[in-house]
């Protein structure tokens, strides 16, 4: 019944969009800027109507266009399995991502800049499993701009500590205030987030 009842929203705001009301909607300043609104609008009902509030966080990145961003990604392990099994527990057959730290540097920066967000993860498993499939996406939420994302990539990781690091360009349609860099990095067996405040001065 909800997954229905979310069918007709999606439909709903679909032809809301087609009609043109122009009064009622809102302005962009590129048709990527519409793709990722309507997109994520739509991805966000359907995750919120079938799943809890993080269902629709994940519905709304499945509906989200990529636009205009293109970033310089940077990596680096830090640690061996070993290391990682000296800080996690590994039950057996078990496959486990551990998201440990998300930052940006600088904290503070303008539309234009060039903005660098890291995020360390860790990921284990059984020892003959040697490598483990990793998606990695990042957004940015503003209350003008909404939900942009950022970046999604698939990477193979042999188990181990990493560093994943993604330089972009502050969006020009990002209002002042205080924004926020979504991390979520998932395997085929977990999905975990993580947030990092960032203001756009």
């Amino acid at each position: 019944m909800k997954k229905f009842i979310a069918s007709l929203v999606v439909l709903s705001f679909i032809g809301f969009q087609s009609s043109g009301c122009s009064s009622l909607q809102p302005k962009f300043g590129t048709k990527a800027g519409m793709g990722i609104f309507s997109g994520g609008l739509s991805g966000v009902i359907v995750g919120g109507l079938v799943g809890n509030v993080f269902g629709a966080l994940l519905g709304g990145m499945v509906g989200l266009a990529v636009g205009d961003f293109i970033g310089e990604h940077y990596d680096k392990k830090l640690g061996t399995r070993e290391e990682a099994l000296a800080k996690y527990r590994l039950k057996d057959k078990e496959e486990k991502l551990f998201l440990e730290e998300s930052l940006v540097d600088p904290v503070s920066a303008g539309a234009g800049s060039t903005i660098k967000t890291s995020v360390r993860y860790t990921v284990i498993a059984p020892v003959d499993i040697k490598e483990m499939k990793i998606t990695e996406t990042r957004m940015l939420f503003n209350e003008k701009a909404g939900f942009l994302k950022l970046d999604e990539r698939q990477v193979l990781r042999t188990q181990g500590t990493y560093s994943s690091m993604l330089k972009f360009t502050v969006p020009g349609n990002i209002s002042k205030g205080l924004s926020t860099v979504i991390t979520v990095i998932s395997s085929d067996k977990q999905t975990e987030k993580i947030e990092t405040h960032l203001k756009i001065v």
